[in-house]
């Protein structure tokens, strides 16, 4: 073994070969994780993004509520797919007497749709084109606490979006993220 050490003459082909095989095997194993990571990385980034857009599209429609202040959901022209919000009351004061009355105002709506895999508001769409929301898989409903005719007066809305990165839907792209649901729920 000594005279191994010891030689001047350099290192042989066969020590060279197998220094060069050990350093790609460690190499290529580096090279490995350190793609999974990037990816990873990538496909953390995308779904941060996909939840941010979809919170962006239930805080607006959330202000655009508050804004219309509806004085119920009409029954009649809800689905899975749409709840129809409406205002047709106005609070007045009666100045002979001091008091606040309701009376019937014109009839105002605002809908909120799901269609085209995309949030509508009044035909206004609400997601960008980067944000694809399956409207097989996304809801739109209510349960009614109080009734009043056709109008529910009061009660929970819930929304259940179910969103997926447009750029990469198909199972077979790398940076494929499966779909996720996102559910929000308030009383009106």
């Amino acid at each position: 073994m000594k005279q191994f050490v010891n030689n001047e003459k350099g290192i042989s082909l066969v020590e060279l070969l197998a220094a060069i095989t050990i350093s790609s095997f460690i190499l290529a194993s580096i090279y490995g994780v350190f793609l999974s990571g990037i990816n990873a990385y990538k496909r953390i980034g995308i779904e941060n993004q996909l939840r941010s857009e979809a919170d962006y599209v239930v805080a607006t429609i959330m202000n655009r509520l508050y804004q219309f202040s509806p004085d119920g959901i009409d029954m009649e022209g809800t689905t899975n797919e749409r709840i129809q919000f409406i205002k047709n009351k106005q609070k007045v004061i009666n100045p002979s007497v001091g008091l606040v009355e309701e009376k019937e105002t014109a009839t105002e709506t605002l809908s909120i749709e799901l269609q085209n895999d995309a949030v509508f508001i009044n035909d206004e769409k609400l997601n960008s084109d980067h944000l694809k929301i399956l409207s097989n898989q996304s809801k739109l409903s209510y349960s009614c606490v109080r009734q009043e005719g056709s109008v529910c007066q009061s009660g929970i809305v819930t929304f259940m979006l179910t969103v997926q990165d447009r750029d990469h839907e198909t199972p077979s792209d790398f940076l494929y993220i499966k779909p996720f649901t996102l559910k929000t729920e308030f009383g009106f």
